[in-house]
């Protein structure tokens, strides 16, 4: 039971959830799980209430839980690099006069986008007017103050 259910939880909601929570015959379907679609979508499930969908759900060790985002880099040198910003905020901390910590930030923008691909009947043509250059913007925080450049 649990394989069967896992199999189609990790599937995502189909036609079976789309028409139980169908607001209009052209709506897709639903983008997470309810107790209702699971219901609806696991065949030996259609003659349980709510709270018995979920009990057996929890009896096979299955859970709500909440997606996590990953907050960790990949970099192997990361904690290393992580103490080091620890012992530079410190060190701006103690010595505010002789020392500053600065985040920085920056990116790069055109004053045209980039063409990309439409549908259509044939390809649509990108009227442009003048230059097209690209600007670089550039900023710091400081990390005592909060004072943005």
């Amino acid at each position: 039971m649990q394989a069967e259910l896992l199999e189609t939880l990790h599937a995502g909601p189909g036609e079976a959830a789309r028409q139980e929570v169908m607001v209009e015959r052209s709506a897709p379907a639903p983008s997470r799980w309810t107790l209702r679609t699971v219901r609806v979508s696991v065949a030996w499930l259609t003659g349980y209430s709510l709270s018995g969908v979920w009990r057996m759900l929890h009896a096979c060790g299955l859970g709500w839980h909440t997606a996590r985002a990953r907050l960790f880099s990949p970099d192997p040198d990361y904690r290393s690099k992580v103490r080091r910003l620890h012992r530079c905020l410190r060190e701006a901390a103690r010595h505010p006069q002789r020392v500053v910590a600065l985040f920085l930030a920056e990116f790069g923008y055109r004053r045209w986008p980039e063409v990309a691909p439409t549908w259509g009947l044939e390809a649509a043509v990108a009227q442009r007017a003048g230059n097209n250059q690209q600007w670089r913007t550039i900023g710091a925080l400081n990390a005592l103050t909060g004072q943005v450049s």
